[in-house]
């Protein structure tokens, strides 16, 4: 039977970003994918109004999930940059009605414990799907759940991602899937621009500094090549790490921790 794959992403673009060459893996050997996107992503802009943004997101989104080969979108459409002043508890609720519904095996989302993580939807999104996954399998956490049919189900894996994964503790190859990958990213394209600009700016580079890779004379294609790079280095830095090509790393808890050990494994 074809694994479950359940993502919980805060924001159009960050299961491709994040997880993008391990979901396309997935997919291609069979899986069935659904990506849950926490929010409209309506703030991510320098040229467009938030309305018109966030309909065009939303088709890159599906643009991109095509990509990649994931069946489900889903769109929750909060306001983007947000989530933090949404009721204590709302977001935990409709993260676990998913799991429920759609019963995955595995289970994406960014890590809450990344270090040095200032975006606040990305901080909403890793808390809330922690508490999400971790009692999900529990009948007296949202039993109104029970009466629209929905039994507990319990998640067999966690894959916890993040822009700086410091704990990160498995590495998935996806050297065959980096092109796929970087297509995906690339579906997002009134995301680009904004993007590697932002990145430019936070590095402190410069354009003569990525010349070799980002033609001077037409910015917006410059700036896709230049995300392309961006993509493929850190996929290329991680694999590095790792003894892969490429790869994506994540935080893989393990569920020793969750039964007794056998007399065997303490003597170990």
């Amino acid at each position: 039977m074809a694994q479950k794959v359940l993502v919980l992403s805060p924001h159009p673009d960050d299961a491709e970003f994040c997880a993008g060459g391990t979901l396309a893996k997935m997919a291609a050997a069979g899986a069935e994918i659904t990506i849950l996107i926490a929010t409209n992503g309506n703030k991510g802009s320098f040229e467009m109004d938030a309305v018109r943004l966030a309909e065009v997101r939303r088709m890159e989104a599906l643009r991109a999930a095509g990509v990649l080969g994931v069946q489900e979108v889903v769109f929750l459409d909060h306001s983007d940059g947000e989530l933090d002043r949404l009721p204590p508890g709302h977001l935990r609720e409709q993260f676990m009605r998913a799991i429920r519904q759609r019963r995955p095996d595995v289970l994406f989302t960014f890590d809450p414990f990344a270090p040095f993580e200032d975006h606040p939807d990305h901080r909403a999104v890793a808390f809330a799907a922690l508490e999400a996954v971790n009692f999900s399998a529990y009948p007296l956490h949202y039993p109104e759940h029970l009466d629209d049919g929905l039994e507990p189900h319990r998640v067999t894996e966690k894959y916890f991602f993040a822009e700086n994964p410091m704990y990160a503790n498995k590495a998935v190859d996806i050297s065959e899937m980096i092109d796929v990958k970087i297509a995906a990213v690339l579906e997002h394209k009134s995301q680009v621009t904004f993007l590697f600009t932002d990145w430019m700016q936070g590095t402190g580079w410069a354009w003569e500094n990525v010349a070799t890779f980002v033609p001077e004379d037409a910015a917006e294609e410059g700036a896709v090549q230049g995300l392309a790079w961006m993509v493929r280095q850190r996929a290329r830095s991680d694999g590095t790490a790792t003894g892969l090509e490429y790869a994506e790393r994540f935080r893989y808890p393990s569920t020793m921790g969750q039964r007794p050990m056998t007399k065997r494994e303490m003597e170990c």
